[in-house]
């Protein structure tokens, strides 16, 4: 069950105060409130006293048999030493739409997805990506386990989905008032021993299974979300799904297992490399500029190749710069944790060549383009 397995567990898992915002946020906005294709409700028999197991299941058909729904909630975290709290406004339309604003401190986020095109507009970033595909997905996760490419860093991880999936133990303690609205209260604990210092307890509506208020601890933060307003199968624009195209601009990512390939997908003059084995090519673009990112297999190392324009060039935030000679022409390098960057700007195309190693490594391998 998927409230069960995922939603309850997210909000109780561990994660930095600094974050916890966030991935509440995005439970409300994401997990309650989008999970998969609707299905019929299922005949429910009266019964006064409901068990904690019976309550999640009648909350989780009352959520997956909207198709949109919308609302507002107020999200606060606590521990010793700090208290952050935000207010959340969340759309959600079957079967992939949802969108959500958060306001915290004076500032404002806003992220969702409309089936096709994941984005988030916050202060300091913003970004729009291309959903992978299941095919795609299907492809990377085939890549992962044979060995050809890295698995996704446990950080990374952490914080998108910071336990996998498994069951809660639901406990129906008391029936009381919420706002004058009559309500269960259910403890729920996670069954996964790492997260042993987890619990939860959710507050839902009597009468039609709303989520009416949830808390939860792991040990070190409390977290508290009041929902103050919540519409099941109100009209939604599919606009309100869409990234604002005056604030952040899409970005694609098209692969390639040939050089022909790549330079046929590009205006831009792609250049071979003499340093080892082509394997793979990337053309990511933006509405500012475009950026293909050539591997080649040299001995036991990799040799990137990379050609970009406009916002797509990567290594104007490079810090530490050196000079150095390639080919006769006057080149940038830096030389960071092992690994080494040479590049160079020619009529707004930049060029750049990264290696493991050192300087004089990379020098040698842009000398070979």
């Amino acid at each position: 069950m998927y409230l069960r397995h995922k939603h309850v567990q997210q909000v109780m898992t561990t994660a930095p105060f600094s974050r916890r915002l966030g991935v509440l946020a995005a439970l409300l906005a994401i997990g309650l409130l989008a999970a998969g294709a609707a299905t019929g409700l299922p005949g429910m028999a009266v019964d006064d006293q409901p068990s904690g197991d019976e309550i999640l299941d009648r909350v989780e058909t009352r959520y997956d048999s909207a198709d949109t729904l919308s609302g507002t909630a107020t999200v606060t975290v606590e521990n010793e030493t700090e208290t952050s709290t935000a207010t959340v406004e969340y759309a959600a339309k079957q079967p992939d739409k949802v969108a959500y604003t958060v306001n915290k401190a004076g500032e404002t986020y806003e992220a969702g997805s409309n089936g096709s095109v994941v984005w988030a507009v916050g202060a300091d970033r913003s970004f729009a990506r291309e959903v992978p595909t299941e095919a795609e997905l299907e492809e990377y996760e085939a890549g992962v386990d044979n060995g050809e490419l890295p698995a996704a860093s446990d950080d990374y991880g952490s914080m998108t989905d910071p336990v996998e999936a498994s069951n809660v133990t639901a406990t129906r303690v008391d029936t009381t008032e919420i706002d004058g609205q009559s309500a269960y209260v259910v403890d729920v604990e996670p069954t996964d021993e790492s997260v042993a210092s987890a619990s939860g307890t959710l507050w839902v509506a009597t009468d039609d299974s709303r989520l009416l208020r949830m808390t939860a601890t792991d040990g070190t933060n409390e977290t508290t979300v009041r929902v103050t307003e919540t519409q099941f199968n109100v009209s939604i624009h599919d606009s309100t799904f869409e990234p604002p195209a005056d604030r952040v601009s899409v970005t694609t990512s098209d692969s390639y297992d040939s050089f022909e390939a790549v330079q046929s997908a590009t205006e831009l003059s792609v250049p071979a490399s003499d340093t080892g084995e082509f394997t793979t090519a990337t053309v990511v673009s933006r509405a500012d500029g475009t950026a293909v990112i050539q591997q080649y297999a040299a001995d036991d190392d990799t040799v990137s190749v990379i050609t970009a324009t406009g916002g797509s060039t990567p290594v104007d935030r490079l810090e530490g710069e050196t000079t150095v000679t390639v080919n006769e022409r006057s080149a940038s390098a830096v030389e960071q944790d092992g690994r080494a960057v040479v590049f160079w700007t020619d009529d707004g195309v930049t060029t750049a060549v990264a290696v493991e190693g050192t300087i004089d490594d990379a020098t040698a391998a842009a000398a070979g383009l």
